[in-house]
């Protein structure tokens, strides 16, 4: 139904009601603004309102940038049939016969009146929707035609506004809320926090490092919500719940001020917590943890401090390796880390080295697609193949150790051989920097990630070699259980509580050294009466919930976790070791589940 809309036309009835989406909570918070939807591989051109008079000159606008496709398709088709000869060159027939599809277009001719906004737009909606509905089928031909129609997309979106092309959710400059079908951990680093006030994607899980990434940068998200991209219209005024993974649309009056009362009171409680920086994370009965901060990029830095965080226990290095257009070399990387050591002074800084693959940042792009990349080439795999750049990030490493307290640790060991590969690595610097007179702290320490049931089994040997451990709690649960983290159809059984997962922990820190908890485990209050009791020495979490996780901390008592994690470790199944300290943390503040 169509409605009169004073001083611009029409507008859509379905889009003038309060709409609600359902997905899975994945970083706290409200965000409110107007929505901004991209799909996979393009984005969305903006989005004007039309007048019904303007919809043929806009009509007009789209055959003239579908007649321009049409000859660059054809063009192009008649240089890969010289070079490559026919069969080669058919492909673009495919493309040509979408182009002018007799079922898009009437498709089009319907949405552009009813939704009376820019033709470009529109198209982007259309075909999105078309895309999507080939993704579902079950034939595997045809769901790998969906990239072909995403290059006609692109090519019409161009010949449409040659100025917007190249956008990106990265270049957006007018607040807004997001929706996407799925973020990539690069996408999600190079958002604005200014701009993109939070996001909603259709794929995606609470462990992906996109997930991650979002509650690093204190940005509300929602994943895996059904249909998202499909449904959702470009620009109604939107408000995302972080907290219990809602999408509205449209929001009422009475929505709005409820979530504006939410969103203070919300920020007033936790700007309370942070007055409380100074305090130490010590327990009760005189428990001391020390309680360091999950980093990745520069703008965090300030946050470290403003959070009361005792240093860096993780900074993620590869989002400043391979963020850019090209690798740092090592003057660039040991400019990067002093800037960082000497900012947390007096506080260590823990550098992890290069961790590339899985879902993270791609080091390379690989000739053969890796069909299991959890299983592949990854994390220090990829480092020990490229001796000559990991040595440059040593060195790096190294040279910043003299300008304050340092740590460097390796991600994904699996077993003895790569601590000593790695070992014999960074003493091979030390002794290239020795010789160039070159400072550096001589007693930095070194670490490795527990991330591998292999290493977490072997972890009273590999004590011997290493002065401390960090156990990644997400990939320890995946690699544990064997649950792709990312995959939503498996999304369940990832349970960082599995009885196995909670032994492979206690066994890691009984090996005696030393042991932090970098995973999302940390950052999670419900489970941190059962770290706490297993014996951890050092929690490293987000800038922005560690004030959250200092105030639980110091009402916890050491002693009833400890007797509480004894009950875990003889647990049957994982609802009964969550419930076990679920019950602790209730008792102990319960405030912080309100």
């Amino acid at each position: 139904m169509i409605h009169r809309l004073p001083g611009d036309g029409t507008f859509d009835m379905e889009a003038a009601f309060e709409r609600r989406f359902k997905g899975q909570p994945v970083s706290p918070g409200i965000a409110m603004g107007l929505l901004r939807v991209e799909a996979r591989g393009c984005a969305a051109p903006p989005v004007r309102r039309i007048l019904p008079t303007e919809i043929e000159e806009e009509w007009q606008r789209f055959d003239a940038a579908l007649t321009r496709t049409e000859e660059e398709i054809s063009g192009l088709k008649r240089r890969v049939e010289k070079v490559s000869g026919a069969t080669e060159a058919a492909i673009f027939d495919a493309h040509l016969l979408f182009l002018r599809d007799r079922t898009l277009m009437a498709r089009m001719r319907k949405e552009l009146p009813a939704r009376l906004q820019n033709v470009d737009s529109v198209y982007y909606a259309v075909v999105q929707n078309f895309m999507e509905a080939i993704r579902q089928v079950d034939d595997p031909y045809l769901r790998s035609r969906v990239v072909d129609i995403g290059d006609v997309l692109q090519r019409v979106l161009k010949n449409m506004s040659p100025a917007q092309q190249g956008s990106s959710a990265a270049s957006l400059r007018e607040p807004c809320v997001l929706a996407a079908y799925d973020l990539t951990p690069s996408d999600t680093a190079d958002l604005n926090p200014n701009v993109v006030l939070g996001f909603a994607t259709e794929a995606g899980s609470a462990v992906s490092h996109t997930a991650i990434l979002a509650r690093s940068l204190g940005l509300p998200a929602v994943v895996a919500v059904p249909n998202l991209v499909v449904e959702s219209r470009v620009g109604l005024p939107a408000i995302l719940d972080g907290y219990t993974g809602t999408l509205i649309l449209n929001p009422t009056p009475e929505t709005r001020e409820y979530y504006e009362r939410v969103q203070s009171e919300k920020q007033k409680a936790y700007e309370a917590l942070v007055e409380m920086k100074e305090l130490p994370a010590e327990t009760r009965d005189g428990r001391r943890i020390r309680l360091a901060a999950n980093v990745g990029f520069a703008h965090e830095f300030n946050a470290i401090n403003r959070s009361g965080a005792e240093g860096v226990g993780l900074f993620r290095t590869e989002f400043f390796l391979l963020g850019g257009g090209k690798l740092p070399d090592e003057e660039a990387q040991y400019e990067h880390y002093k800037q960082l050591v000497e900012h947390c002074a007096p506080h260590e800084v823990i550098f992890r080295t290069l961790d590339s693959g899985g879902d993270k940042l791609p080091f390379e792009v690989l000739e053969e697609k890796e069909d299991n990349p959890f299983l592949g080439w990854r994390g220090i795999r990829v480092s020990l193949s490229r001796p000559a750049i990991f040595k440059e990030q040593l060195r790096a490493i190294l040279r910043a150790s003299a300008h304050g307290k340092v740590g460097v640790m390796f991600p994904m060991v699996s077993g003895l051989t790569e601590v000593k590969d790695v070992r014999l690595l960074l003493d091979e610097c030390r002794e290239e920097l020795r010789a160039a007179g070159v400072p550096f702290d001589e007693d930095m320490r070194v670490g490795i990630m527990i991330e591998v049931p292999s290493a977490a089994m072997m972890s009273d040997v590999l004590a011997q070699y290493v002065d401390f451990f960090s156990i990644g709690t997400n990939d320890l649960t995946q690699y544990t259980i064997a649950v792709d983290r990312v995959n939503y159809r498996v999304a369940d059984m990832f349970r960082p509580t599995h009885p196995g997962v909670i032994r492979l922990m206690h066994q890691t820190i009984s090996a005696g050294i030393p042991t932090a908890i970098c995973g999302e485990m940390g950052g999670d209050i419900t489970l941190l009466p059962l770290l706490v009791g297993l014996g951890a020495t050092e929690l490293s979490v987000g800038t922005h919930v560690l004030p959250v996780i200092r105030f639980a901390i110091r009402h916890l008592n050491y002693e009833e976790c400890r007797r509480m994690a004894q009950l875990a470790l003889q647990a049957e199944d994982s609802r009964t070791i969550r419930a076990l300290s679920k019950a602790v943390a209730l008792q102990s503040y319960p405030n912080l589940f309100d």
